[in-house]
C-alpha cells in the first residue's frame, strides 16, 4: 500500500490538469487506477465529474481530486442502502431468527452498532428466545467496563520500562503509549483514543462473531495490555530486545507476557519519504497562495489530495496491523489458543488473517476478502506442494516461504484454509482447535519434533473433517467463488 501511494503521488503530478466546474454526476465506488502501472485504489464515497476532464472523490475523511480517465465509477447499493432494506423486512416479518440473520450480516460488513441494535429489534419481538437471552447476557458482559487492576498497568510500564509513557484505558483495554495529544480532525480524537476505539470495535466484534454461530466465550476478567510506541524506532528497539525474532510490519503479541505492541505507522521509513513529499507540496502550495501564480488552484487540489491519499493510507495500515494482534490476543484470553499451548503457525495466522480488517481506513468487517490474502492463494493454488491441503495443515508453509525470504504466501493460504473452515465447517474447526490447544508447547522444535507434530495435527485434522480429499475439493470450490470487492463490482458493472 505503501508503494502504491508512491506511485500515485508520481502520477498524479503528471495526470493533474486544471479546470472544475458544476458538478454532473455522483457514484458510490471510484476505482482509481495508477497511470502506467497495473496497481489499482477501490475508495468508497461518491463522485462528481467536473468540466475539464477532472473528478472529484468525497472520502469520508476528505476530498480527492483526479483526473477523470484514471478513474473508474463503479455503482452498487451501500451497505447502509441494503440494511434499510433488510430491516424493513425483518419488521414486517416479526421473526426473531431473521432479525439475527441481519445482525450477523451487519457484524460481517463492518457495522457493529447496527448489528447490536439488531438485537433490540429481536428483543422486541421475543424476548423469551433462548438464544437471544444468551447473547443478551454475553452484551451485559461486553457493555460493562472491567474493574481497574493497578497491577496491570505496573505489568506493562515494567516490562516496557515506559515510566514516562502515558496510560489511556478503554472497557476492556489498558494503552500504554508516547503518542500525540493532537485530535484528528475527522474524529475529533487523540491516536491513543482512535487506537482504543478500534480495538473496542474488534473485541465486540469478535465475542458477537462467535456467539451468532453458538460458541459463547467468556470475556477476560482484566483489562487487555496494550502498547503504542509514537516512533518506529522504539518499536525496533524493544523488537531487538526480544531477539529479533518477532520482526513485523507494525506490531507483535507475546503470549507470555500477555501484551500487544505496536507502533504508529507514520513514523516508518517508508511514511517517511511520503511526509517528505507532502511537505515539499504544502510548501509549494504556500508559495503558489502567496504568488497567485498560474494554475494555483490545480497544485492546491493536488497538494490535499496526496495528504489525504498518505492520511488513508496510514490510517488504513494502522487498522489493518491493530486488528489483526488484537485477535492474537483475544484468542489467548478467552480459551480458543490456551497461551501454555503449541503455537501452531498456520492456526493462530489463519484466525487473526481472518479476523483482520483490509479496506481503507476504517474497520470493515469479519471476514474480508482481502486482495492480498487471496492472490497468494491463487498463486499456489496449482502449486502441487506447498498449494496442498496436507502441506498447510503440517504447518510447514510459513517456515518453508520463511526460507524463500517471503512469509505472505503462507499468510495467504492460512487465511483462505481458515475462511473456508470457519464459514463452512465451523462446528468440525472450533473441535480442531481444542485439540490443538491440548497441544504441548515445545521450546525447540528440532526437525524430529517438527515432523512428529506435523504427522499429529494431521491426523487430528483428519479425525475432525473427515476425508481430506473431499474436503479439498470442497475448499478449491469455496476459495473460485470468493471475490474481493473490485471483482464483485466489475462483475456488476458487465
Amino acid at each position: 500500500m505503501t508503494r502504491a501511494v508512491l506511485f500515485l503521488a508520481v502520477a498524479i503530478a503528471i495526470t493533474l490538469v486544471a479546470a472544475f466546474d458544476a458538478p454532473i454526476a455522483n457514484a458510490d465506488y471510484t476505482l482509481y487506477q495508477l497511470p502506467g502501472s497495473d496497481l489499482q485504489l477501490l475508495l468508497e464515497g461518491s463522485v462528481t465529474y467536473h468540466a475539464g476532464g477532472m473528478a472529484t472523490h468525497k472520502h469520508p475523511r476528505g476530498s480527492l481530486h483526479f483526473n477523470a480517465r484514471d478513474i473508474q465509477v463503479l455503482k452498487s447499493p451501500s451497505a447502509a442502502s441494503i440494511y434499510s432494506k433488510r430491516l424493513r423486512d425483518v419488521r414486517n416479518s416479526d421473526d426473531v431468527e431473521e432479525a439475527l440473520k441481519l445482525a450477523q450480516w451487519c457484524l460481517k460488513n463492518g457495522m457493529l452498532e447496527q448489528a447490536k441494535s439488531m438485537l433490540s429489534v429481536a428483543w422486541k419481538i421475543d424476548s423469551s428466545h433462548e438464544r437471544l437471552r444468551k447473547l443478551a447476557g454475553l452484551m451485559r458482559y461486553i457493555n460493562a467496563s472491567v474493574p481497574t487492576d493497578q497491577q496491570v498497568e505496573a505489568h506493562a510500564r515494567d516490562f516496557v520500562g515506559g515510566r514516562a509513557m502515558e496510560v489511556t484505558r478503554s472497557k476492556h483495554f489498558l494503552l500504554l503509549h508516547d503518542a500525540d495529544q493532537t485530535k484528528d480532525e475527522v474524529t475529533g480524537k487523540t491516536r491513543a483514543e482512535m487506537r482504543l476505539n478500534l480495538l473496542e470495535t474488534v473485541y465486540e466484534s469478535y465475542f458477537l462473531t462467535f456467539a451468532f454461530r453458538g460458541v459463547f466465550l467468556r470475556p477476560p476478567s482484566k483489562r487487555l495490555e496494550v502498547v503504542l510506541f509514537s516512533r518506529h524506532g522504539d518499536f525496533l528497539q524493544m523488537e531487538r530486545r526480544l531477539g529479533g525474532s518477532l520482526k513485523q510490519t507494525a506490531g507483535f503479541y507475546l503470549p507470555d507476557e500477555n501484551i500487544s505492541m505496536f507502533y504508529d505507522s507514520g513514523t516508518s521509513e517508508h511514511f517517511r519519504v511520503l511526509m517528505d513529499i507532502d511537505k515539499q507540496l504544502v510548501e509549494a502550495r504556500e508559495m503558489a497562495k502567496k504568488t497567485r501564480m498560474a494554475g494555483a488552484g490545480d497544485l492546491i487540489r493536488f497538494a490535499k489530495t496526496i495528504e489525504l491519499l498518505i492520511d488513508i493510507t496510514r490510517e488504513s495500515e494502522d487498522v489493518s496491523t491493530v486488528s489483526h494482534e488484537a485477535i492474537h490476543q483475544l484468542t489467548a484470553n478467552t480459551g480458543i489458543f490456551p497461551r501454555d499451548a503449541a503455537f501452531v503457525r498456520w492456526v493462530h495466522e489463519g484466525m487473526a488473517s481472518y479476523f483482520e480488517s483490509a479496506k481503507l481506513a476504517k474497520w470493515s468487517g469479519v471476514g474480508v476478502v482481502d486482495q492480498s490474502r487471496i492472490g497468494y492463494y491463487r498463486v499456489l493454488e496449482r502449486d502441487p506442494l506447498r498449494g496442498s491441503l496436507e502441506f498447510i495443515v503440517s504447518d510447514f508453509g510459513f517456515a518453508v516461504e520463511a526460507t524463500l525470504g517471503n512469509q505472505l504466501p503462507a499468510y495467504g493460504q492460512a487465511w483462505a484454509l481458515t475462511h473456508f473452515l470457519f464459514d463452512r465447517r465451523f462446528d468440525s474447526l472450533m473441535k480442531f482447535y481444542k485439540r490443538v490447544g491440548q497441544l504441548k508447547r515445545e521450546d525447540e522444535l528440532t526437525e524430529e519434533i517438527w515432523k512428529a507434530r506435523a504427522n499429529t495435527l494431521l491426523e487430528i485434522f483428519d479425525e475432525c473433517f473427515g476425508d481430506r480429499t473431499t474436503l479439498e475439493l470442497e475448499w478449491r470450490r469455496y476459495m473460485r467463488g470468493l471475490k474481493t470487492d473490485t471483482e464483485r463490482l466489475a462483475e456488476e458493472m458487465n
